[in-house]
């Protein structure tokens, strides 16, 4: 092999080996938590939230729900949707942080428009029951000021009746399913604490 083919083939190693090493960057980077680190002592909340202008619903007349706001705590997520009418909508779920999130036990994607590594797994609880009501997916980004949330369809919700630990069933069209929500104080969550402790 001549020197020139010897340089060449040098330089095309260095060039893969960067390219790897950029590439295992950005999966080191997708695969790191960005919220629970935040939540450093006992019974801290993150609190986020999106309100849509009456501009925004009138260019999306399918759009019911208007505001959303999401209390995330010690592995609990409570997320409250408010439509253009009606009472507002309580969810509950524990979420867990994971590697192939939004994959099922059968290897499908349970949420079709979710291309990341790793996310917040949450399964939908009502009340005391242990039964799984839903499935949501919580995709926070790297400095954790936002974050991408996905909702499947239908969704258990809470009744807000005391004793009727059955909820009801919440059907979402196409537009009531992916939001993005920025990190606010977390005072705008306080009363959720009691949900968690």
């Amino acid at each position: 092999m001549s020197l020139r083919s010897q340089t060449f083939s040098l330089g095309l190693v260095i060039i893969l080996a960067a390219i790897a090493a950029s590439a295992m960057a950005v999966l080191a980077a997708e695969l790191k938590d960005p919220l629970t680190p935040l939540k450093s002592t006992e019974g801290s909340m993150l609190c986020f939230q999106r309100d849509y202008s009456a501009e925004h619903l009138a260019r999306h007349p399918k759009q019911t729900v208007k505001s959303v706001l999401l209390a995330f705590q010690q592995g609990f997520v409570t997320l409250v949707l408010t439509p253009r009418s009606g009472a507002p909508k309580l969810i509950g779920g524990g979420c867990d942080w994971r590697e192939g999130a939004s994959i099922d036990t059968s290897g499908h994607k349970m949420i079709p428009n979710f291309n990341k590594a790793a996310g917040f797994d949450c399964m939908v609880v009502i009340g005391n029951s242990a039964e799984e009501r839903g499935y949501f997916l919580i995709d926070p980004a790297p400095d954790a000021k936002s974050l991408m949330l996905f909702l499947q369809s239908p969704i258990g919700v809470d009744s807000g009746e005391p004793g009727n630990s059955r909820g009801s069933d919440l059907t979402l069209g196409p537009q009531d399913r992916t939001f993005a929500l920025r990190r606010i104080n977390a005072k705008a969550c306080a009363k959720f604490k009691a949900t968690v402790e």
